[in-house]
């Protein structure tokens, strides 16, 4: 019985950390989707995506880009979500548009589309910018 007890006890430890976890804002959401798209960690990311066909196609391209990169130059991506400019264009209760400049030199900017579902913001859509 105090298993049992103890069991649920965590359970509900887990659950509530879990619950704070999703109660993230957009600019968190679209910060976290980078740091585990660099960290090649495709299954954090794609909790944070609604699944379209889009993004499916976009996370199979990463997993190709990953396989086909040498493990020396994986490195590179660590902690380039920090060095990134974010700039919250559009947020409204169940839609948000967050910027992202990764690199103002040499990669043009991105624009996260993010719905609110079940008080969950996840990423609509990303688009590169011209």
């Amino acid at each position: 019985m105090r298993r049992v007890i103890s069991f649920l006890v965590i359970l509900t430890l887990f659950t509530n950390c879990k619950s704070h976890q999703e109660a993230k804002s957009p600019k968190e959401t679209v910060e976290a989707y980078l740091a585990a798209t660099n960290r090649f960690d495709f299954e954090v990311a794609k909790e944070l995506l609604i699944p379209t066909k889009e993004n499916q196609l976009t996370l199979e391209t990463l997993k190709k880009m990953e396989k086909s990169l040498p493990d020396n130059q994986k490195k590179r991506f660590l902690n380039k979500e920090k060095k990134a400019v974010y700039y919250e264009k559009e947020i409204t209760g169940s839609t948000a548009k967050i910027i992202v400049s990764l690199d103002q030199n040499t990669v043009t900017p991105f624009e996260f589309n993010l719905k609110k579902t079940n008080e969950t913001w996840l990423i609509e859509s990303i688009i590169q910018l011209q």
